[in-house]
């Protein structure tokens, strides 16, 4: 059995190139989202950060987006073999670069601001280099990273209760029964879609989405302790894509990707040791009598 801190290594090694596999995966879904935002007419087309005014002033066109797909998916596959922080920094660059026409475009989405995040805290975690207990501390770096978007998105719902409680503004808080359901009608009504009936019927427990929400909020906030606890980051991961589910598919809130990795970046590998350590000894004996 391996303790806290061979296990956290344990787990990031396997992360890092489950987030290759990832990347690979992100880069394909980006080419899409490019290709239809390449319908739209070209005079729509705002950037929203003064740099990527200076990278792209107008939309990019596909030879060169492409180009800039095709290099980060090459570095993708290289640091698979070759573990270089160099090549990391240049495929956190790259990631970054490809995602302003996508989701800074407008304000198109906002869900790949966590997936930077992720390559940006790995630059300098190599699993090859990882060979002391004491490195379990810089996974605990990544995962703080990754999860402190989430407590301060939680912690700014409490701020933002307790101010219009405080001052009695009169404003809807998630405190107020029916809050939830109103939420959702309001995404809907802006996206000009219907909300199916099961759905509003769902909503009609309205003290019970008061409890649901509140408690949700308490776990998003307190999510970066995951950080240092494998069994509490298990239970922040699986919140954490079920949450990521419902804003998808109840407030059409498109976490596709944050989603996913969520999943890849946290998840407990470590469960599947004992068949991993099975395996290899097989293969010793295997070797010994050939």
């Amino acid at each position: 059995m391996m303790n806290y801190r061979q296990l956290t290594v344990f787990n990031y090694k396997i992360t890092y190139y489950a987030m290759r596999v990832f990347g690979l995966y992100w880069l394909f879904r980006q080419y899409l989202d490019y290709r239809r935002i390449s319908r739209w007419p070209k005079e729509i087309y705002e950037p929203f950060l003064s740099v990527q005014k200076l990278v792209f002033p107008e939309y990019p066109g596909p030879f060169l987006y492409g180009a800039l797909l095709l290099v980060c998916a090459s570095l993708l596959i290289i640091t698979w073999f070759r573990q270089s922080v160099l090549l990391n920094f240049c495929i956190f660059l790259l990631i970054a670069v490809i995602n302003f026409p996508i989701s800074l475009n407008f304000s198109i989405g906002h869900n790949n601001h966590l997936v930077i995040m992720g390559y940006f805290m790995a630059i300098f975690l190599l699993p090859g280099k990882m060979t002391k207990e004491q490195d379990y501390r810089w996974v605990q770096y990544f995962y703080l990273g990754i999860l402190a978007t989430y407590s301060l998105a939680g912690l700014s719902k409490f701020l933002g209760i307790a101010k219009n409680v405080v001052k009695h503004t009169g404003r809807m808080t998630w405190l107020d029964p029916g809050a939830a359901k109103i939420n959702t009608l309001d995404n809907y009504w802006m996206a000009d879609v219907r909300v199916p009936e099961w759905m509003i019927h769902l909503y009609d427990h309205e003290h019970a989405w008061v409890v649901i929400t509140v408690g949700a909020i308490v776990v998003q906030a307190s999510s970066f302790l995951g950080a240092f606890s494998r069994r509490y980051l298990t239970l922040v991961m699986v919140f954490l894509y079920i949450f990521h589910w419902y804003t998808d598919f109840f407030i059409l809130a498109d976490f596709r990707d944050a989603k996913n990795f969520v999943l890849i970046s946290l998840f407990p590998y470590h469960v599947f040791y004992p068949w991993i350590a099975k395996l290899k000894v097989m293969s010793l004996k295997d070797a010994v009598v050939r």
